[in-house]
């Protein structure tokens, strides 16, 4: 149940004025987010429910973890902020079941940066996000790009449902030459590589960089037992040798040293504070690929991408390879990407997808001859 699609609003908005109780679903880096706005425009919070399991004897900035079922008792009439992501089936459905007894709204806050999408926002920005609009090469790319917009305004969550596609899909917008390389950048443990050289059988050099020491150890586990010395690869529909090397690294647009977070997961991104953060190598992508070719770039770096493709302008113009450029990270991604991209390469065909994520994580700008 929802009524803010049926009002000129953005979420912050209607919850401004709406006057029901407003309760959190969810503890973490994104509740801690959520309150943040909502205390900086004084929308009182009446409760945080957690997922039953997780309830336990604690508490989360002052309230007390409940279970919904004790919320909804108390509050029937109340409105869910979903305060995290999930593309597992059986969380998807509850959270699904509670919106059938309440108004619920999964508010889109930035992985990184501090620019929230709201109605000013997107009035700043709404030439950039036009002219996006306007090149997308086909439509169900602007029907991604619309959901989209609409969703990190509203967070109505089930507005990004009519869009998803399988990311088997993207194999069909892209054609890659025999013996082609992929550089996989924010490779995690190895899942889209593992993936990629499925779908693009000519696939024949891998360049896999990841920052996060512990993904970097699964990641070469995964491609050891995938690529091994003898290993000629048959279960990926591959004929002939694949030549993988691992780097731990972080890309952005210079060399030297970079600073991530520690014991972050996905979360190895670039930082400006020293103190807590841990020193890595930073390369940019002209370093990285000074003797290699590129035929299909993968960036998902956790808000870096501006900066590893500002770093790489160099390599996109000599290789006009196809890039998958993940665009959830920061507010500004679903314009400030494409348009760099565009105008580097104008001849690039752009389209966008949504693979199946609650949230709009999981959307990406493909770019291709």
């Amino acid at each position: 149940m929802n009524h803010l699609m049926e009002q000129n609003k953005d979420l912050w908005e209607y919850l401004t004025t709406v006057g029901k109780p407003v309760v959190l679903y969810g503890t973490g880096n994104g509740a801690d987010k959520i309150l943040d706005q909502l205390e900086a425009r004084n929308i009182p919070v009446s409760g945080i429910f957690a997922s039953s399991g997780f309830v336990r004897d604690r508490s989360f900035r002052g309230f007390k973890v409940e279970s919904y079922e004790a919320l909804k008792a108390r509050f029937p009439d109340m409105i869910v902020l979903l305060c995290f992501g999930s593309s597992l089936p059986e969380v998807v459905a509850n959270i699904d079941r509670i919106a059938g007894e309440c108004e619920v709204y999964a508010p889109d806050v930035p992985v990184y940066g501090k620019n929230l999408f709201d109605s000013a926002f997107y009035e700043a920005h709404k030439n950039e996000l036009s002219e996006v609009r306007g090149f997308l090469e086909d439509d169900l790319s602007r029907s991604v790009f619309d959901a989209v917009v609409s969703y990190k305004l509203t967070g109505v969550y089930m507005s990004l449902r009519p869009v998803e596609s399988p990311l088997e899909e993207i194999s069909s917008l892209i054609s890659l030459p025999e013996n082609a390389s992929y550089i996989d950048l924010g490779a995690y443990n190895g899942d889209t590589v593992s993936l990629y050289t499925k779908l693009f059988p000519r696939i024949r050099k891998i360049v896999a960089v990841e920052p996060d020491a512990r993904n970097f150890r699964k990641l070469s586990e995964t491609t050891s037992a995938l690529f091994g010395p003898e290993d000629e690869d048959p279960a990926s529909g591959n004929s002939g040798k694949i030549s993988v090397s691992c780097i731990r690294a972080l890309v952005s647009d210079h060399d030297g040293t970079a600073f991530i977070p520690k014991n972050r997961g996905r979360g190895g991104h670039e930082t400006a504070d020293a103190t807590k953060g841990e020193n890595l190598t930073a390369v940019s992508l002209v370093t990285l690929l000074s003797d290699l070719p590129a035929s299909l770039i993968k960036l998902d770096v956790e808000g870096n991408e501006l900066a590893a493709l500002k770093g790489g302008e160099n390599i996109i113009l000599r290789d006009r390879p196809s890039l998958i450029v993940s665009c959830y990270h920061r507010s500004e991604d679903l314009f400030t990407l494409p348009l760099l991209l565009k105008k580097l390469v104008p001849v690039y065909r752009v389209y966008m997808r949504h693979h199946p994520h609650l949230l709009c994580w999981d959307t990406e700008f493909i770019f291709t001859l």
